[in-house]
């Protein structure tokens, strides 16, 4: 009895599926008692929101998870890690935080620790791989056991950055075919947020991939976990090519920021020409300007009221000149 009442959380279940043995799920009361099952008549999952103390109380009593799956269920740490014994699997990886009110591309630990009969995850703001796992459970998929439910979940966070990168990849071509048209209008700004994402995306599938790689290769690992290490070594494939693509989105954003820059400074450039030329015509009629505007007596065409007519064809012969010169030395070529 006490160890049922140990085994029974009061608060910050947000929910809990026992899944039968042909992998179908029912829900579960959040005041249930939550044990792992035998292996034959299926498995539990339970998901807890850590911010809850209770939660924390309960996942640090209960006597059927492994001691440093308790630990690093409560740790307030965010990096990745994944950690094994002969029983369970236990770690943490990245996600997205699934809430229209705050930013959706900020990454945050989702915690988790199975084994045989069990899954329990956790996280301390709602994320995007549980919320899309249990949609996909109560739609009616089934799933044969803890193993494959974390595949669902890691398959959920692929499939999401999948359909974030292929945003990234639309907006890449939108600002490729006006930088080709020479349209140029705020590309430069446009191509921020795309490289501020396509660096989230790569953070966090190598912060997957360098967890999934070390247990899937780990030479000292014994003949435990057959299913586990098949799964993480299909999730890998699946990374790899993802993370492929999204370093094929930051090469070409790199190569539109120095197209955009070359063409912006080709702009510049003519401007800077148009006014070099202006300002080399213009200044011989200054000159000329300022020599009749001096208050000096003895300047010519003082007398009669056509001196103007003088000075403005003087000012005209300066510019052409000028000109002239200008053209000699090939500055229009």
């Amino acid at each position: 009895m006490p160890a049922e009442r140990m085994a029974r959380p009061v608060a910050g279940v947000i929910w809990a599926y026992r899944f039968d043995g042909a992998g179908q799920a029912s829900s579960v009361e959040a005041d249930a008692c939550l044990r792992p099952l035998d292996p034959g008549d299926g498995f539990l999952w339970v998901h807890l929101d850590f911010v809850d103390r209770l939660a924390r109380d309960w996942v640090a009593s209960i006597d059927w998870l492994e001691p440093a799956a308790r630990r690093l269920l409560l740790s307030p740490d965010d990096y990745p890690a994944l950690e094994y014994s002969a029983d369970a699997v236990w770690g943490r990886f990245s996600d997205t935080v699934q809430d229209p009110d705050e930013d959706s591309d900020r990454a945050v630990p989702m915690r988790f620790a199975f084994g045989r009969g069990y899954l329990v995850s956790g996280r301390r703001h709602p994320v995007r791989a549980a919320a899309l796992t249990r949609a996909k459970v109560d739609s009616g998929h089934g799933v044969s056991g803890p193993v494959a439910l974390f595949e669902v979940m890691i398959e959920q966070v692929l499939r999401a950055m999948a359909e974030t990168l292929r945003a990234s990849r639309a907006e890449a071509d939108s600002i490729e075919d006006r930088v080709l048209d020479e349209r140029l209008h705020d590309e430069s700004r446009r191509l921020g947020p795309l490289r501020r994402t396509a660096v989230k995306l790569h953070r966090q599938l190598s912060g997957l991939r360098s967890i999934l790689r070390e247990f899937a290769e780990d030479e000292h690992a014994d003949g435990s976990h057959v299913a586990s290490r098949a799964a993480a070594e299909r999730l890998l494939r699946r990374i790899e090519t993802l993370d492929q693509e999204v370093q094929e989105v930051q090469d070409r954003a790199r190569f539109l920021q120095d197209e955009i820059a070359a063409k912006l400074a080709t702009i510049s450039n003519r401007h800077l020409y148009v006014l070099s030329v202006m300002t080399a015509l213009l200044m011989p009629p200054t000159l000329v300007t300022g020599f009749f505007g001096m208050n000096t007596g003895g300047l010519p065409f003082l007398e009669g009221v056509h001196g103007w007519i003088g000075a403005s064809l003087i000012g005209a012969l300066a510019s052409g000149f000028t000109l002239l010169v200008l053209k000699r030395l090939g500055f229009f070529e």
